[in-house]
């Protein structure tokens, strides 16, 4: 068995081959079954389903290469035809025809010209375009070198000619991005897209040169993360792995294939999914959710393994980071047993470690603190590590171990206040012999409850003075997904957080509705910004709600200035979809006043038009946002919100109608509805991404989502 699903040996005659070493693996492996969470009429199944992977598979042959893109622009208007219509909503969930303004704009190819700030930010997009926003990352038709087809490697100066306003002059540093980039292998495209391989860029904002007449070097890269899954896929030209969203490799007697990568995915037959995936329970990571850059490293993250070191400067991959020392194994599941069994009887399938992709900078201390997880499978429980580190030689300062039972999913992301840590555990219960079984990839196998109460974690940070017992506290049904911070309020002595995420639904699919091509708004729920308010006295919630100024502003990806991150800022940014309440793709940015905005609620549907937010237009699609302070502001006579104002938003935006990708630059002592005061233009789309940072200071410490 060993010898057969060895990722080295894909594709090859080795594959073919059968030895007493892979029986005696799958022994030891049904050893575990007992203890695991699934009934005892399974057991028999997934016996066969084990052996079902011994059958050999000689006579695989991978599909071809990656077919070219379109290369012209009739051939895409063409392609891109059946889906001219205004995109399924939340509130609307039928797709609409396209009214005579849109229907002229996508058959002329270029942007409405009756739209303005008045007449944008209600949730009104194209299905074609938004698909577009989610290509494989390739060189434009126009350039067909520019883009590395297999490591993602592009490198050019943004020059003035592609630069609209002006760039600040004291915007200076390396911004870094990270987001699914490279959308399958071969010609087969990912069955989720969460699911694609990480693209990391950079933009470099040199310094003026004094000697030039103040001239600026603005220089873009990218490249693929390219962890050893990536090299192993990409060398076998086909699926070997199997995806945390459902992406897996097809028996060998499947011989589909995919139409590109820039196609509909082709759903793989159960059969297939059985044969080829059962009991193959190392998932392939990758590193496509954050990038920070830290204590001198560069590191890609992705919650279900290690971080991936990268070059600073080319962004080529150096290999996995196990922080320090800090962090476990990566080659095994990061699950173990709470029972003590003989290592020789253990799986060796399990024992490994991951770390979360959403650490936090404190502003107060300047550490670094994220935390690593291991699933206790056999109580369902789940076992974390805090760990804060120093920017000084990336060491670690402290560290505390925690368990937290009835957790069968680590959390997405954590609230960091002074002295706490917060997780918020969403209402999840994993469905094990779905996912041993092959039938179903990890997070599809995890049933939801969208109306169940969750419950609230709060742990000591590692370094606080005060030292407390960990406890947990009773929430109302709301499923949390990006904290942009907390606080610890001084008068009160509540802990306060903010946070992205879903009211109660009748919703039993995490994040299913994110499969096929692209994301499907209509089944997805509208995320708004709520405020949680916990007594640590009482140990009781005493709030949830949408938060003041927040309402029908379907937002995401929210973020405060940095320095108020465990302060009660008065001001929260986040990527817009739109005003009115609606599940929608992003296409603008908001600026949210959560601590004194009105909290009366408007109707679902009704357009707040007090946030203070700006829309590029149907035919943009927004990124999350970065907020990079200004520089340091000592006068203690400024008052608190121009301090808190005295930053700048970076944002990447893709253009559907030039199909090219810009970096929108906000000055935030403006408001948001007056525009960027720059775009800096890239030479091609990037793909819809995810998490980033900016850094300063050559790498010691950044501000990220």
């Amino acid at each position: 068995l060993e010898h057969i699903h060895d990722p080295s040996h894909a594709g090859s005659a080795a594959r073919a081959g059968v030895n007493l070493q892979g029986l005696i693996k799958i022994a030891s492996e049904l050893l575990v079954l007992p203890m695991l969470p699934i009934g005892q009429a399974t057991l028999p199944l997934l016996l066969v389903l084990a052996l079902l992977r011994l059958c050999p598979s000689a006579g695989y042959a991978p599909p071809s290469a990656t077919s070219a893109a379109s290369s012209s622009l009739k051939e895409r208007l063409e392609e891109d035809r059946k889906y001219w219509e205004i995109a399924a909503t939340h509130n609307n969930p039928q797709a609409r025809p396209l009214p005579p303004s849109l229907l002229d704009a996508v058959q002329t190819n270029t942007h409405p010209a009756d739209e303005n700030q008045s007449t944008l930010g209600k949730g009104v997009f194209i299905t074609a375009d938004w698909r577009r926003a989610w290509y494989t990352y390739q060189s434009p038709p126009e350039d067909r070198t520019l883009v590395d087809p297999l490591t993602g490697a592009a490198e050019y100066e943004i020059t003035e000619d592609m630069i609209e306003g002006t760039v600040p002059d004291d915007l200076i540093g390396q911004m870094y991005r990270n987001g699914p980039g490279k959308f399958g292998v071969g010609e087969e495209r990912v069955q989720h897209v969460l699911d694609s391989d990480g693209l990391v860029i950079s933009v470099d904002f040199g310094k003026p040169d004094a000697t030039n007449n103040n001239k600026r070097t603005m220089t873009f890269r990218s490249r693929f993360v390219e962890t050893e899954g990536f090299k192993t896929e990409r060398d076998a030209n086909a699926f070997v792995y199997r995806g945390t969203f459902g992406t897996a490799p097809r028996a060998f007697f499947d011989k589909t294939t995919g139409d590109g990568l820039n196609a509909d995915p082709k759903e793989v037959s159960l059969l297939s999914r059985v044969a080829s995936n059962a009991f193959k329970t190392k998932i392939k990571n990758t590193a496509n959710t954050q990038v920070i850059a830290f204590g001198g490293k560069l590191l890609a993250l992705f919650e279900a393994g290690l971080p991936h070191e990268l070059d600073p400067v080319t962004l080529e991959t150096i290999g996995e980071n196990d922080m320090g020392g800090t962090l476990g194994c990566s080659s095994k599941l990061p699950a173990r047993m709470s029972v003590d069994v003989p290592e020789e009887f253990q799986p060796d399938f399990i024992g490994g470690s991951a770390h979360t992709a959403h650490p936090k900078v404190c502003c107060k201390t300047g550490n670094l603190v994220g935390w690593s997880w291991c699933q206790v499978v056999d109580d369902k429980s789940l076992e974390v590590t805090f760990t804060e580190w120093s920017s000084d030689g990336f060491s670690s300062v402290a560290s505390t171990t925690q368990r937290i039972a009835g957790c069968e999913l680590a959390p997405h992301d954590m609230c960091v206040t002074e002295n706490c840590i917060m997780l918020k555990v969403n209402a999840l219960k994993m469905n094990t012999a779905e996912f041993l079984s092959g039938i179903k990839g990890p997070a599809a196998s995890l049933g939801m409850d969208g109306r169940a109460p969750v419950k609230v974690h709060i742990f000591p940070r590692p370094t606080a003075e005060n030292q407390f017992e960990p406890y947990s506290v009773d929430v109302p049904a709301c499923f949390s997904i990006h904290f942009s911070h907390g606080y610890e309020d001084k008068e009160t002595g509540h802990l306060v957080s903010f946070f992205s995420g879903w009211p109660p639904s009748d919703s039993k699919d995490f994040l299913g509705a994110w499969g096929g091509f692209a994301p499907q708004s209509e089944k997805i729920s509208p995320t708004f910004i709520w405020r949680l308010e916990i007594d640590p006295k009482t140990k009781k919630c005493i709030d949830l709600d949408i938060a003041p100024g927040a309402s029908n502003a379907c937002a995401e990806h929210p973020l405060v200035h940095p320095p108020f991150s465990t302060s009660p800022a008065k001001y929260m940014y986040a990527v817009g979809s739109n005003n009115c309440g609606d599940s929608t793709a992003p296409c603008g940015y908001v600026r949210l006043c959560v601590e004194d905005g009105k909290k009366e609620k408007l109707p679902i549907g009704e357009y707040n038009s007090e946030i203070d937010a700006y829309w590029f237009g149907t035919r943009y699609f927004a990124g999350e946002p970065l907020i990079v302070p200004k520089n340091k502001n000592d006068d203690d006579t400024c008052p608190t919100e121009y301090k808190e104002r005295e930053a700048y938003l970076l944002g990447m935006v893709q253009d559907a109608v030039k199909d090219r990708s810009f970096v929108a630059v906000f000055d935030l002592e403006r408001d948001l509805q007056e525009g960027p005061v720059a775009k800096l233009y890239l030479k091609s789309a990037v793909p819809h991404g995810l998490h980033g940072c900016f850094t300063s200071d050559d790498g010691c410490s950044s501000v990220f989502c």
